[in-house]
């Protein structure tokens, strides 16, 4: 009876083990895109109008040319990489514009970024969802 005991705890401890290394640990990493720039097109969903902008990463900040005229201030921004692609996020506000929500994936030297734009108007949220992809 003791050594069924035994068996049993070995096989628990040595599944628990399997269980423990099989779990993927994603940790975002501070600054991992700092230092690089993006250029390219975005095009609004259901609109044909192209804009071009330019996206920096500098500081743990994301900072979006475009917008950053229209009085949006950076946001800190965080990313993780997985295999060869660093995966982002980061949102951006101006008090009297609403705020916007960016998330891309970084593959070399591309960039493709999705981004939701949302703003209350009245008692109305108003929403864009605008796609950016370059270099």
């Amino acid at each position: 009876m003791r050594n069924m005991l035994k068996i049993c705890q070995l096989f628990l401890f040595a599944l628990s083990l399997v269980f423990l290394f099989s779990i993927t640990i994603v940790i975002a990493e501070e600054g991992l895109l700092d230092g690089k720039v993006f250029v390219g097109q975005s095009l609004e969903k259901h609109r044909r109008a192209v804009k071009e902008d330019e996206l920096r990463f500098m500081n743990g900040k994301f900072h979006s040319i475009v917008y950053g005229q229209r009085g949006f201030n950076e946001g800190v921004y965080t990313a993780i990489t997985e295999e060869d692609k660093i995966y982002f996020e980061a949102t951006i506000v101006n008090p009297k514009q609403g705020k916007i929500k960016w998330s891309g994936i970084v593959h070399g030297d591309s960039i493709e970024v999705n981004y939701r734009w949302s703003k209350r108007v009245g008692l109305a949220v108003q929403k864009k969802t605008i796609r950016l992809m370059g270099h």
